[in-house]
């Protein structure tokens, strides 16, 4: 098994910063873009600078996230699965019959080590997992937060038309950052009904 060289991952992780600071979203949306949203969901505490800056700040964390995964970064994490399955696999066999909690953990264990199995083969299919998963939570969390500071209405109100409710709201970003980067494939695919789940998955 190899031994993970401490200095590298320092490397990793000082990269990983810069990357974070100095990366710069596209905008998201044109200017008149800017003024139908803010005339469509009635937002009378910001202007078209300060709104667009608001929602590619949202983005910003999930974004550099996902180009992450993307890259070349994808090979090395798969190693990194391989070289865990061992361990977990060895753990849980050792626990496997024993009383309780270990003989739970060792379920769990065995769990984990099958996730692992899957991330490294490439089998694994995590697009019903995206509303649980916390990086996604976390953008709509950011995206309440845009929708929190420019008006009285809640981000969990359903019974607002569609065209003003704030899973439209959240589909219109989500289409829009999809037309911005491609290559995250779900942004474009979100309708009204993927939203409104993604609001709920951070009411829970």
């Amino acid at each position: 098994m190899r031994v993970f060289n401490a200095n590298h991952r320092n490397i990793i992780l000082v990269e990983i910063l810069v990357m974070i600071n100095t990366f710069v979203l596209k905008d998201l949306f044109s200017q008149e873009q800017l003024e139908d949203l803010i005339s469509e969901f009635s937002f009378g505490n910001t202007t078209t600078p300060e709104l667009e800056l608001a929602i590619r700040d949202a983005f910003k964390d999930y974004v550099i996230s996902a180009l992450s995964e993307m890259s070349g970064a994808t090979e090395e994490h798969q190693k990194l699965y391989v070289e865990a399955i061992y361990p977990l696999e060895k753990a849980s066999k050792l626990l496997q019959d024993l009383p309780h909690p270990a003989g739970k953990i060792s379920t769990r264990l065995s769990v984990m080590a099958d996730t692992l199995k899957k991330l490294a083969s490439g089998q694994q299919n995590f697009d019903s997992e995206r509303a649980s998963r916390f990086v996604e939570k976390n953008l709509i969390r950011r995206l309440k937060q845009v929708w929190d500071n420019n008006t009285q209405v809640s981000f969990f109100d359903h019974s607002a038309e569609e065209q003003g409710a704030p899973m439209h709201f959240v589909r219109l970003c989500l289409n829009a950052a999809g037309r911005c980067y491609p290559e995250i494939v779900w942004f474009a695919s979100v309708d009204n009904a993927r939203a409104d789940s993604l609001i709920k998955s951070i009411k829970r």
